[in-house]
């Protein structure tokens, strides 16, 4: 009999460490798993105790041994054979199988169970034996530990990949098959918030609304993490199509009544991206990764909740992907530069600071818009590297020209703060480091944060903006009036300022709506002791209008448009107060 402590610690006499849980049954299985390298190399890498004991063999014949070029067991080749279907099928086979170890002729029932790893290739076989029938029980969870979900109980990502290629073998010729890929958006926001035991009691009420309302003959399935994805299959083209878009409507309204986990009402929202089959298509791989492309071409910002995959898409990833590549290249290599847009007080045209704006010069595209390549780095999360730059040379741009021109000590840097980098990133800490680093007074500092910045997660938010404060910058609320702040929220927050939307600016002496707009942004400000500062002033009665209704500071084209790092300091020295 084998001895515990003799086995190396190649082997267990446990069952492997990642057979499912929920498996009780205590019955005396011998278990091995094979790591396939490829067809001819299949190396036994773990083995238990009860293996070694029905098989006749030791640790010593089996450790790392290769299956093919040593065979083991006097078995006419049954083993082998049956491995290779295994391999060729990739499911799971069983043997009655017959071997002699010396002059000992043994039967034992073996099954042998495919593995798969993250890209769902075969990557390994589990060897179960038993001297009785009860292994085809144990395989039965082992299959359902590969291809169902443990926290849902729904089929999981592989079983969804041979599904929908069971479809296509049967309805590609007339494109019968659509995928609904669900993703639920900035869940991890949630994990983050509430803790993770918060965040898998949602997903499983997810789970249970959207099974709730699939159709007859649909399938549900748990692609990953904050995914899930709905295999619908009918008779005609143009029908399923419908039939997709009209699920996806019924999902959205059915989600916008908010869950109630643990007493909290949670509100979720949800992209869902749509593919549906035609003769062209190859496999599912393909189907499954053009829903996948219609559900990113959808974001937090886009109106649209549900987009169908066309053509067009799959370019525009490609060259989404070219410009996210090239954008990284940007950030490594500093290609990336700064761009500083005086504020002026509008009471007497005097430099009050500047506002940096990160500029980007693609070596072919040219100059390349913010409005392009902002949202692509709160994407991809270049946008926390990307944004620690900004604010570390924006605060180095001041401190130098301040050691130049003594004159102008009061002047203040504006830097925009993504939500990503305080949701994500010790932004705190970061711009603590930062001020150091260049050395600038904290109060010389004021740090621009979105309306929705502040309401996605209001008391998170809440507090790094307390201990941002707590260092002495400024805090500013961008682009007011925008967004969907209400006046409970915005009394909660330790903000300095509130920027006037150039939006608002540029219409202010054409339409009243804009006027009453302005007057009330404005009146708030006072009221709560903050500042109000206008963007994009471009004419003479905008800056009248403005002061009239108390706006203390303005930036514009009037003054002057985005300057490189030598013309700011060239416009530092020539200051005037002609301005206004």
């Amino acid at each position: 009999m084998l001895r515990t402590n003799s086995v190396p610690s190649l082997f267990r006499n446990s069952p492997p460490k990642y057979l499912p849980e929920s498996y009780s049954k205590t019955v005396d299985y011998g278990i091995a798993i094979l790591r396939v390298i490829d067809p001819e190399t299949i190396i036994f890498s773990e083995v238990s105790a009860t293996f070694l004991h029905l098989t006749g063999q030791d640790e010593k014949a089996l450790a790392n041994r290769n299956l093919y070029q040593n065979p083991i067991w006097n078995d006419e080749g049954q083993l082998w054979q049956a491995i290779g279907l295994c391999l060729s099928d990739q499911k799971t086979q069983f043997l009655n199988w017959n071997f002699h170890i010396q002059d000992e002729a043994r039967t034992l029932n073996c099954t042998i169970v495919p593995t798969f790893n993250s890209e769902k290739s075969l990557s390994g076989i589990t060897l179960i034996l038993s001297h009785n029938t009860d292994e085809i029980d144990f395989a039965e969870h082992i299959r359902k530990f590969n291809y169902y979900d443990k926290l849902t109980g729904l089929p999981n990502q592989t079983f969804l990949n041979e599904k929908t290629d069971s479809e296509f073998a049967k309805n590609i010729a007339s494109g019968q098959v659509a995928i609904l890929l669900v993703n639920i958006l900035k869940f991890q926001r949630i994990n983050e918030s509430f803790g993770y035991h918060l965040g898998d009691d949602i997903i499983q009420k997810v789970a249970r609304r959207l099974n709730f309302r699939l159709p007859r003959g649909a399938l549900l399935t748990r692609f990953n993490g904050d995914k899930f994805a709905i295999l619908l299959t009918d008779e005609n083209y143009g029908v399923l199509q419908g039939e997709a878009q009209s699920l996806a409507r019924v999902i959205h309204q059915d989600m916008t009544e908010p869950l109630i986990v643990d007493d909290q009402k949670i509100n979720l929202l949800l992209t869902i991206g749509i593919a549906v089959g035609s003769a062209p298509l190859n496999d599912s791989s393909q189907l499954i990764q053009q829903a996948h492309i219609a559900m990113l071409r959808l974001n937090i910002k886009s109106r649209e909740r549900t987009l169908v995959y066309k053509p067009g898409l799959k370019i525009r990833a490609h060259s989404r992907l070219k410009l996210e590549n090239d954008l990284r290249d940007a950030l490594r290599n500093k290609d990336l530069t700064l761009n500083y847009q005086p504020l002026i007080s509008l009471k007497n045209g005097e430099l009050i600071g500047f506002e940096a704006l990160c500029r980007w010069n693609h070596p072919t595209r040219g100059m390349i818009s913010p409005l392009e390549f902002i949202p692509l780095a709160e994407e991809t999360g270049l946008i926390i590297p990307l944004g620690k730059w900004v604010l570390e040379e924006a605060c180095k741009s001041l401190s130098t020209w301040l050691d130049k021109y003594p004159i102008c000590a009061n002047l203040v840097i504006n830097v925009n703060v993504s939500g990503l980098q305080l949701w994500y990133s010790d932004f705190v800490i970061t711009t603590q480091e930062v001020l150091a680093k260049t050395g600038l007074n904290s109060h010389q500092l004021t740090l621009e944060i979105t309306e929705t910045t502040l309401v996605e997660n209001a008391e998170v938010v809440r507090d790094i903006l307390l201990d941002l404060k707590s260092l002495g910058v400024g805090l500013a609320i961008d682009d007011f009036g925008t967004g969907y702040s209400s006046l409970s929220y915005l009394n909660q927050f330790p903000v300095d300022t509130l920027k006037i939307d150039k939006s608002f600016v540029s219409r202010m002496n054409v339409t009243e709506d804009s006027y009453k707009i302005i007057r009330i942004i404005t009146s708030l400000a006072q009221t709560l002791g903050m500042k109000a500062v206008a963007e994009g002033i471009e004419q003479k009665d905008q800056v009248v209008a403005l002061k009239e209704l108390g706006c203390q500071t303005g930036q514009g084209f009037l003054f002057s448009k985005p300057l490189s790092f030598d013309d700011a300091e060239k416009y530092i020295q020539n200051e005037t107060s002609t301005l206004v």
